[in-house]
This record gives structure tokens, C-alpha cells and sequence, in this order.
């Protein structure tokens, strides 16, 4: 008996021993296994921060591009990380977004992960709708119409359904437009109507957008006698006239926004080389006054918007003369979203989906 109980108590030693080892082991396993989870789900974690930064880095500066072979190292919470970005689709128009992917590698201690994302991108420009070929978003005005000028809401190109030839805020307004134009109200011209009313129409916040660009590098103002460019179709500008200015030097066209503002005075003297001709393509701004005289054949293409900057109640005398033709031309928005975001250099990020 007492031999048989040493036996016994000699084998549950031995079997607590081995119970107690393997418990070790899993414990020491759990241990690992836990260690490297933590450090994978840092790893994880830090590689989506790194993707957020990217994107924060991206808006501030759009013309860094971190490659494949050159990516954006740092370390970020002690992980080591690695991006870059690829731009896999292209818009088929300026206003279409583009779409890019990020890769993004963080590695803590011997953990790597690795977040792929896919973004659409879209350039910000605050640029107004097309609403008319003039739209008065003010009653501090007066109109009147002479010569061979012409207003005309039927779409130039198109692509886009026609718009009304003049836009006023109100049934006074609207009167205003009709005696003005007497009898050259036919000619202006739109298969939606000559004038429309419409209550919103508002120069606010274009006020805003309009101080802003001004306050921006790269926007220009012009004076005096003119010789330079006034934009391009695949480079169009933001152009301030504040003073008398005279376009010379064989100008013939021009695409971006033009602000003419009160105590600016535009005047296009032809030159042989062009007949007389000119046209402006994008978006055209009277701010407090209606100060254009056009000799020769001025075109003015896509859109023009007259308006007062909160606080002014200058009355703004609408005088379209000579040749001035307004014409609507939807195509023509691009070129003002271009200038507008060639300047704020700002864009859009919608996250598409998401890879681990």
C-alpha cells in the first residue's frame, strides 16, 4: 500500500510537472502571439494614419507626387512608413475627377502592414453656374441697348441646353431691361426666354470668391496700354482691370475671368492684324459698374455677371453700344474653372474603397 501511494504520488508529480510545462508554453505562446498582434495592428493603424496625412499633404500641395521609386518615407508613433500614389484614371474633361491609388507600408518591429486606397480627385473652383448670357444679380441698374449689339442665350456650341438671354431679380427689373432695350429687344435672342426672373440671383458669395483670387498670387491686373496675354485655352487666367486699360498688341482673344470693376474702364482698340476683333471666353464680372467700351467687334463668350459688393449702392448704367456681342457658351465655364483653380490650388478627395 504505502509503495503503491509513492508510485501514485511520483506520477502526479511527474504529470503536474509536464501540466505546469505545457501551461508555460502557452502562456509564453500567448504571450508571442499577443506581441504580434499588437505590433501588426500598430503597424496597421500607423499605415492609415500615414494615408490621412498623405491626403492633408496632398491638398496643401498638389504638385507633390511621391512615386514607386521615390516615395514619401518617415516614422510615425516609432513605425517606419513608406507612400506613394499613382494616378490611374483621368478625367475626361476638367470637371470629370480624376481617380488615384496610395500605397501605404508601415513596419514596427518585425510587423509590416500594408493599406492600399483609392481616391477621386476634383480641382475646387467656387465658380457660379452659367444662369444666362447676363445675369444682373442687382436693382442698382440701368439699361439700354444700341448699335449692332446683341445678347444671345442660345448655346454656342451645343452641348448644353440654351439659358434665358438676361436674368434679373425681380418684375421691376425685368421692365427696366425691356424699356431699356426698346427696340432691339429682338435682339436678344434665346429659345428660353429674352428675360427671365429669377428671386435668388445674388452676387454674394461671388463677392467673396472674386477678393479672394484678388488676394492670390498668379491673378494679374492689367492697365494703361495692354500688350500681354489674357490666358490661354489650356492655360486661362484671372485678370483684374481696376483703372483704365486699353487692350493693344494685336490681342485677339482671351479665356479665364475678367473682373472689371468700378473705375475700370476696358477699351479694345483693333489692331489691322485681327480686323478689329476680339473675344473673351470664360466668365466676365462687372463689380459696381459697367465700364466697357468695345470699338471694332468685342465678343464676350459664356457668361456675364453684373453685381454690387455688399454695402454698394452705386447705380451701374448697363450700356451695351457698338458691335458688344454677350454670348452664352457653357463650354466656356471650364475655362473659369480652370483659372479659378489654378489659383486656390485646391481639391476634392472622396476615399472609393480600401484595401488591406
Amino acid at each position: 500500500m504505502g509503495r503503491a501511494m509513492l508510485i501514485l504520488a511520483a506520477g502526479a508529480t511527474i504529470i503536474f510537472g509536464m501540466v505546469q510545462l505545457g501551461l508555460l508554453g502557452q502562456k509564453k505562446q500567448l504571450s508571442l502571439n499577443t506581441s504580434e498582434y499588437a505590433s501588426e495592428y500598430h503597424a496597421k493603424n500607423v499605415a492609415y494614419t500615414t494615408v490621412q496625412l498623405a491626403m492633408e499633404r496632398l491638398n496643401e500641395d498638389d504638385s507633390w507626387e511621391p512615386t514607386e521609386g521615390s516615395p514619401w518615407t518617415t516614422t510615425t508613433e516609432g513605425a517606419s512608413t513608406s507612400l506613394y500614389y499613382e494616378t490611374i484614371s483621368t478625367g475626361a474633361s476638367f470637371s470629370d475627377p480624376d481617380t488615384i491609388r496610395v500605397y501605404s507600408t508601415a513596419s514596427y518591429l518585425d510587423q509590416e502592414s500594408t493599406i492600399i486606397s483609392t481616391f477621386s480627385k476634383q480641382r475646387l473652383h467656387y465658380v457660379p453656374d452659367f444662369e444666362a448670357a447676363l445675369s444682373i444679380a442687382t436693382s442698382n441698374f440701368t439699361f439700354n441697348m444700341s448699335g449692332s449689339s446683341g445678347i444671345n442665350g442660345n448655346e454656342a456650341s451645343g452641348a448644353c441646353a440654351d439659358k434665358p438671354g438676361v436674368t434679373v431679380p425681380n418684375l421691376s427689373d425685368y421692365n427696366e431691361v425691356l424699356l431699356g432695350a426698346g427696340s432691339k429687344i429682338s435682339d436678344i435672342t434665346s429659345s428660353d426666354s429674352k428675360i427671365s426672373i429669377d428671386p435668388s440671383i445674388t452676387y454674394s458669395p461671388v463677392d467673396e470668391l472674386i477678393a479672394r483670387l484678388d488676394a492670390l498670387p498668379g491673378s494679374q491686373t492689367i492697365s494703361g496700354n495692354y500688350k500681354g496675354s489674357l490666358g490661354t485655352v489650356n492655360d486661362p487666367g484671372v485678370f483684374f482691370v481696376e483703372n483704365y486699360a486699353k487692350l493693344t498688341g494685336g490681342i485677339s482673344t482671351g479665356y479665364g475671368i475678367m473682373v472689371i470693376r468700378s473705375g475700370g474702364e476696358l477699351e479694345y482698340q483693333g489692331a489691322l492684324s485681327v480686323a478689329g476683333n476680339f473675344e473673351f471666353n470664360g466668365l466676365i464680372i462687372f463689380e459696381n459698374a459697367f465700364d466697357f467700351t468695345g470699338r471694332g467687334t468685342p465678343d464676350l463668350n459664356g457668361s456675364i455677371l453684373v453685381g454690387n459688393t455688399p454695402g454698394n449702392t452705386d447705380i451701374i448704367d448697363i450700356d451695351l453700344g457698338g458691335n458688344l456681342q454677350l454670348q452664352y457658351d457653357c463650354t466656356a465655364e471650364e475655362y473659369a474653372q480652370k483659372a479659378s483653380s489654378a489659383l486656390l490650388k485646391q481639391n476634392r478627395y472622396t476615399r472609393l474603397n480600401t484595401f488591406e
